[in-house]
């Protein structure tokens, strides 16, 4: 399922002429698995964007405390609330456009998240994508890559957003109501964490 292309951002749309649906991530399905992706604008250069994904002292600014070992084959590893970190295996490492890992939980089947960056006028285009997850997730995981990318944009406006679950609760409604999602989780797993 995609959604439609008008009002997209473009050339001749810059990005603060977005409505918030806009902002919205996207998932195509293909039985149950699905892939999603997110697309952002920032009037920032390439190289401060890629450091906002790679560095670890970053990272913890919008995302979490990491471990980035910085090549193909590297560490990438996330420490959350949940009970085990989101461990992960740098696949492919073009900085500073392209950043692809493995993506394990310990809890559902290995996925991929992919960031590409590229030029866009004064700033950055990036898309996010996490390839290969089970569909029952997305009602999950899509506010919530959502919602950290609200933090990311947060910090590379010099105006740092905190973590709130209320804010994860609110995008997870629009999104089950955009996407009409049913038989989905709403709530994380026990022993899950958020």
């Amino acid at each position: 399922m995609a959604r439609p292309a008008t009002n997209r951002p473009g050339p001749d749309r810059p990005a603060t002429d977005r409505p918030a649906t806009d902002q919205l991530g996207t998932y195509e399905r293909d039985g149950d698995v699905v892939d999603l992706r997110y697309e952002r604008h920032y009037p920032r250069p390439i190289e401060t964007v890629w450091a906002a994904l790679t560095d670890p002292t970053r990272l913890t600014d919008w995302l979490s405390a990491a471990t980035v070992e910085p090549h193909q084959g590297g560490r990438y590893e996330l420490f959350t609330e949940r009970p085990r970190p989101m461990t992960g295996r740098i696949t492919v490492w073009e900085p500073p456009r392209v950043l692809e890992y493995s993506w394990d939980t310990g809890d559902a089947p290995i996925t991929t998240v992919r960031w590409e960056l590229s030029p866009d006028g004064a700033g950055t285009k990036l898309v996010l994508r996490h390839l290969g997850m089970q569909f029952h997730w997305v009602g999950l995981v899509l506010p919530g890559w959502h919602s950290l990318l609200e933090r990311l944009d947060g910090l590379l406006a010099g105006t740092p957003k905190p973590d709130s679950m209320e804010r994860w609760r609110a995008l997870q409604a629009v999104y089950v109501a955009e996407y009409k999602l049913e038989g989905v989780l709403l709530d994380p797993p026990p022993g899950h964490g958020q």
